[in-house]
């Protein structure tokens, strides 16, 4: 008897072909229900990313740019991506959706969900660094001290005395924050019917100097030491005022030497007892206007008045502060006109000269430790003008110095010449004064200052906030994008530097400011 395929016991193993083809749409079946998990996991995926850029360009438009408008480097960064990434992934998600819907009846719904919410949650991670990545880096304010108290006071300068510890000085006395948290570490009050009128802008051996004046009378009729350590006062000492009574706004912290100017002469104080060391006549003919210091060596400014007593001729010299003997002088011989002469720099010496004419124009000279000229780099000149000040400062304030002088570099922030705005950087060698680098930013320029590990810090601003950029302080190149400092509020007249726990500590100087006295950002 034949057994006809197709007829017969159903029992019977069916045939090759009929084997093949049932494995065959089983293959086919699971490749079209793999294709619609991948596609609803995609869509899930592009789904949140879709959304998630599109809650932050709305929040990068309304918070981030409160004007609801901007243009070029004032926008906030990313948005544009941001937004173009928002419908990309919005037009991706719907696309693959509706592709996996078309074969999707093989799948449960229960199933096709589940796979959905699987793409949203993979999606999310790597859509927030995405974010992030196109914002670049930010930090925001840590802590912050309260604005001063009371609103009258004024803000003379601030000592960075170790990596840890700001004292900011100020008319009515001493204050030490620690950077770590803004805890006050002490309070150093001005003596009873005095107030703090100048301040040295160095410190030496953990001593600094002030200025005191009293009631109606000159700043600088007495002169004090702080001990930077407990913010205990260490003396107080009159100092006498010459005829013209003028008193002295000049003193510095040199080795373990106050030096202080006091009727006519140059007079050395034990730092830490206040003691007469020496004294050290100055010409009849000649006021002194600055003193800093470096080591055991003080640079003293000199003007001098001619015979007729109508030409002025500034002078540096160099004093041994244990000694008080000068080691050597330069006449600074610029031309008639000359207003004043400040030092940038007391270790390597560095000299600003301001010829005081209609330009503002003048040179910065660098010296050898003999004294001798090394080379003078013009304040204004061809590339643009040096901005070696960051902003006016009162009589008695602590200069505000716009450069760094770092790896045999003077370094300061440049105007543009036609523009007039402080947009760039440039680098001079101290050995020939040639130009060794030179690096522009789309934005102002507020400050530049010191960093670490062989950096500085240019801290920019556009019309509603402000970023910090790291530049290598050998080559000019920025380190990485810049921080955006976000609500950082600071004032006009600012200082900033590292801190040892990371980030940044930020001291306003500016008097009369509704800013926090200072404040961190990590």
């Amino acid at each position: 008897m034949k057994l006809v395929p197709g007829q017969g016991d159903a029992g019977l193993d069916p045939g090759p072909l009929e084997r093949v083809d049932s494995d065959g749409h089983l293959a086919v079946r699971w490749t079209l229900r793999l294709g619609v998990f991948v596609a609803f996991a995609v869509a899930g995926a592009c789904g949140i990313c879709a959304l998630m850029y599109g809650v932050l360009a709305v929040k990068l438009m309304i918070v981030d740019m409160p004007a609801n408008e901007c243009s070029g480097s004032q926008c906030p960064r990313g948005m544009t991506p941001v937004f173009l990434l928002a419908f990309a992934f919005g037009f991706v998600s719907v696309w693959v959706a509706r592709l996996g819907g078309k074969t999707a009846g093989t799948v449960s719904a229960r199933t096709l969900a589940a796979v959905l919410v699987f793409g949203v949650l993979a999606g999310v991670w790597p859509a927030w660094l995405g974010y992030a990545w196109l914002r670049g880096p930010h930090m925001d304010v840590a802590w912050e001290v309260g604005r001063d108290r009371p609103s009258s006071v004024d803000v003379l300068g601030y000592w960075a005395s170790d990596p840890s510890t700001a004292i900011r000085v100020r008319t009515d006395g001493l204050y030490a924050y620690d950077t770590a948290g803004g805890d006050v570490r002490w309070r150093a009050a001005a003596p009873a019917g005095t107030s703090v009128c100048a301040v040295s802008r160095s410190t030496s051996a953990g001593v600094g100097i002030v200025g005191f004046q009293g009631g109606e009378g000159s700043c600088g009729a007495s002169v004090g030491a702080v001990d930077l350590d407990s913010g205990r006062w260490l003396w107080r000492k009159p100092v006498p005022l010459g005829e013209e009574g003028g008193g002295t706004s000049v003193m510095t912290a040199a080795g373990s030497v106050a030096v202080v100017q006091g009727n006519g002469a140059l007079v050395g104080l034990g730092l830490r007892d206040g003691s007469q060391l020496w004294s050290a006549k100055v010409s009849p003919s000649c006021r002194v206007q600055e003193l800093d210091a470096a080591g055991d060596r003080v640079l003293v400014v000199e003007g001098c008045t001619d015979e007729s007593g109508t030409g002025v001729t500034m002078r540096v010299s160099a004093v041994d502060a244990s000694s008080g003997e000068r080691a050597w002088q330069s006449v600074l011989a610029t031309g008639g006109g000359m207003r004043s002469v400040g030092v940038l720099s007391a270790d390597p010496i560095v000299v600003h000269v301001d010829e005081g004419d209609q330009r503002e124009a003048g040179v910065v000279v660098l010296f050898d430790d003999a004294g001798r000229r090394k080379a003078t780099i013009p304040v204004s000149g061809p590339d643009g003008d040096l901005v070696v000040t960051a902003w006016p400062v009162a009589p008695g304030s602590m200069p505000a110095s716009q450069v760094v002088v770092s790896g045999g570099l003077f370094i300061s922030v440049v105007n543009e010449s036609t523009q007039g705005r402080r947009q760039e950087v440039s680098a001079y060698s101290l050995t020939d004064g040639r130009r060794v680098w030179h690096t522009a930013f789309e934005d102002a320029i507020d400050r530049l200052a010191p960093g670490s590990d062989g950096r500085i810090n240019v801290v920019t601003s556009s019309s509603w906030w402000h970023q910090l950029w790291r530049v290598d302080a050998r080559s000019g190149q920025r380190r990485g994008a810049s921080v955006v400092l976000r609500d950082a509020p600071l004032s006009y007249q600012f200082d900033v530097r590292p801190r040892p726990e990371g980030g940044y500590v930020f001291v306003n100087l500016q008097s009369d400011s509704d800013q926090p006295a200072l404040f961190a950002a990590d």
